[in-house]
């Protein structure tokens, strides 16, 4: 007594309307379950604008045995999202599927339409509903008041005596309901009027869609999951309240030597060696870190409770082999080789006080931004290559490699095949297979050119090759290979002199000082040197705490603030060192502190052939308590250079003014003027 069903498959000019974008998304598979006039009116309904290329939708023309059939198949095919239907169906198919199934509900309004439509034929209505009255009927009545017959029917041949009856008790002459009722009202010669409207069609159409999307994220959130335990390179174990084991990924199986089917539904106390979940379970304790045995295998486990809020509702348990790590460990320090050292420093790790660095930071960071090429000068030990390292860090090629060279510590033949890389035999000794230079390491990233006013001249036409067509020849090779590199490089000499001498291409200075950097000298800068030895003594394992107190700082930088500091930043680090070293970890007054300090000065000044800490004063001293005797045997050159570098200094600040500069040193301008004299200074 069925009718036969059939599938409509909505690919056409109705249901399947979407603009073209060049672009097809994923849409919503929606199978409509309907019958008869339902299906029908699927058929020649108009996709809402707001769904149009988001859903994707099979009518499916059929009745409760048979919906469910087609319906389990689609499932088992995962061909469907969401199901839609009438009551009738929905109620049928719904408890022997998993896959979520929307009802397509009848508002109080096509309830009210459908009663006033069908009173029209005279005598009562009647109102077909499947196991319950219609939602809202209760309301309609009062507020309509019509002479209204509820039937609600079980099954197939209920529905058929029921409507036979409402004929011949009530006098009915039109029945309310779905497609099923309205086929067997006309059966017995009864006016019929669908109890769903287009608009309930589509509001029940957007619920499936929004039902739909909901799933198909669940399932995507699902399946990733599912995919990350599965390919996951460490085991990944999880157990239920009663210590049974409900996961096992493969990573378990292969570090466990234990196929996943022999522990599944089983307690990990029985089947798996120590592993403590019975523990965890009861103290509800994470057990995190633990070195286990499992036979000959030795891992590395995680063990960790599951808990619904107040009681633990089971185990995961994550491992590793430690053989895995041991080897993973070893190919990433050889990745990280191959492809140069990381910048490890960035403008936070500058530590400063005075305004002149905080200027020059200010410009690298602006300059960092820009792919130019930027030349730093300095004195030896200012920090140049902490400035390269921090610029390279704030700039877009932060995540490419960092590649520094020093090219003062290497000949020119080898400097040349550490930066261009060489071809097999282009040389006695060349590795078999030939071997990258740093450019190509440095391919996508930054490479620092430390001491560059050292290169040869030889070395300085191929570097210009470089910068200029950004591409390089190994030594012995005949292959061009373009490399994407920013080059920042370094120099304590003055470039500019020396390409006026004709030691350096003058193209190449160009090239190279496209930015420059400037970084002034620690002497220049004293304020910075309280918060350097600060710093340095606060990460120095071996320093005394109590030396950060106030006064035994203040007496450490009093010594300090007066020396010169020819070796900048680095030799400041190394004088802490060394005082660390001395002091053994014992914090002295600041009286001893200071006597300490300028000893350590005062060897150093030694080891670079100087005498005194102020020889400007010590001649001074000289002048006033006998005669002017002139400097003894064992003044060096560098002292007389030294001499010069301060006087020079005090007469760029002073604007040339002697009486000032002489003011400035804390001598008399007549001992400023016999100075200039025989230093040669005009």
């Amino acid at each position: 007594m069925y009718a036969p069903a059939t599938a409509v498959t909505s690919i056409g000019s109705k249901l399947r309307i979407g603009r073209q974008t060049g672009v097809i998304p994923v849409q919503i598979k929606i199978a409509v379950m309907g019958y008869k006039a339902m299906a029908e009116l699927f058929k020649n309904m108009t996709l809402p604008p707001d769904l149009e290329g988001k859903v994707s939708i099979q009518v499916y023309d059929a009745l409760f045995e048979k919906t469910l059939e087609i319906a389990t198949k689609l499932e088992q095919e995962d061909a469907v999202d969401v199901f839609l239907s009438g009551s009738g169906n929905a109620s049928f198919i719904k408890p022997h599927i998993q896959t979520p199934v929307v009802c397509i509900n009848v508002s109080v309004f096509d309830l009210m339409s459908a009663i006033k439509k069908a009173s029209a034929y005279g005598g009562p209505v009647a109102v077909v509903s499947f196991r319950e009255p219609i939602e809202g009927l209760s309301e309609v009545l009062d507020v309509l008041k019509p002479e209204v017959v509820q039937v609600i029917y079980e099954n197939y041949d209920d529905l058929l005596g029921k409507i036979a009856a409402v004929r011949k008790q009530h006098s009915c002459q039109a029945v309310v309901g779905a497609s099923l009722a309205c086929e067997i009202a006309g059966y017995h010669g009864l006016k019929s009027v669908l109890v769903y409207s287009n608009e309930s069609l589509r509001v029940a159409l957007r619920h499936a869609y929004q039902v739909g999307q909901s799933r198909r994220k669940e399932r995507e959130r699902t399946q990733r999951l599912w995919t990350i335990i599965n390919f996951a390179y460490g085991g990944i174990m999880v157990t239920d309240s009663e210590g049974k084991i409900t996961l096992f990924n493969p990573a378990a199986e292969r570090i466990m030597g234990i196929p996943a089917k022999k522990v599944l539904g089983k307690k990990a106390v029985d089947v798996i060696e120590n592993s403590r979940i019975d523990v965890v379970l009861e103290t509800g304790q994470a057990e995190l870190n633990q070195v286990q045995d499992v036979g000959d295998v030795k891992i590395v486990t995680n063990r960790v409770p599951i808990t619904d809020g107040q009681d633990v509702v089971g185990v995961v348990a994550t491992f590793l082999d430690v053989g895995y790590i041991q080897k993973a460990t070893d190919e990433i320090r050889r990745s990280q080789y191959k492809k140069g050292f990381k910048a490890k420093a960035t403008f936070r790790d500058i530590i400063y006080k005075d305004h002149k660095m905080g200027s020059v930071i200010q410009r690298a960071i602006r300059y960092a931004h820009s792919d130019l090429s930027v030349l730093i000068t300095g004195e030896s030990g200012v920090g140049k290559e902490l400035f390269a390292q921090s610029i390279h860090n704030e700039s877009p090629r932060r995540t490419g490699p960092f590649v520094a060279v020093n090219c003062a510590a290497l000949s020119e033949s080898l400097l040349e095949s550490e930066l261009f890389g060489y071809e097999e035999g282009a040389f006695t000794g060349a590795k078999r297979g030939g071997k990258e230079g740093l450019f190509e390491l440095a391919h996508r990233g930054t490479i620092f050119l430390d001491e560059i006013g050292e290169i040869s001249p030889a070395l300085q036409a191929r570097l210009l090759r470089v910068l200029q067509e950004k591409e390089i020849l190994r030594v012995g090779g005949t292959r061009v290979i373009p490399v994407d590199v920013r080059i920042i490089s370094s120099t304590n000499k003055n470039l500019w002199q020396m390409v006026q001498e004709g030691r350096f291409r003058d193209d190449l200075y160009y090239r190279l000082n496209v930015l420059t950097l400037s970084i002034p000298a620690l002497r220049e800068r004293p304020e910075d040197i309280p918060v350097l030895v600060s710093s340095f003594l606060a990460k120095r394992p071996g320093a005394n705490p109590r030396l950060l107190e106030e006064p035994r700082l203040n007496a450490i930088c009093r010594v300090l603030c007066k020396y010169d500091w020819p070796g900048n930043v680095r030799e400041l680090e190394n004088i802490i060192d060394r005082l660390i070293i001395v002091l053994h970890g014992q914090a002295p007054s600041p009286v001893e502190l200071e006597t300490v300090v300028e000893e350590l000065l005062e060897t150093s000044r030694a080891e670079r052939g100087c005498k005194s800490s102020n020889l400007l004063h010590e001649e001074v001293a000289a002048e006033d308590d006998t005669s002017n005797q002139p400097p003894t045997e064992h003044l060096t050159m560098e002292i007389k250079r030294f001499k010069v570098e301060k006087l020079l200094e005090a007469l760029r600040k002073t604007g040339g003014n002697k009486s000032e500069a002489a003011r400035l040193l804390g001598i008399s301008r007549t001992t400023l003027w016999r100075q200039l004299r025989d230093l040669g200074i005009e």
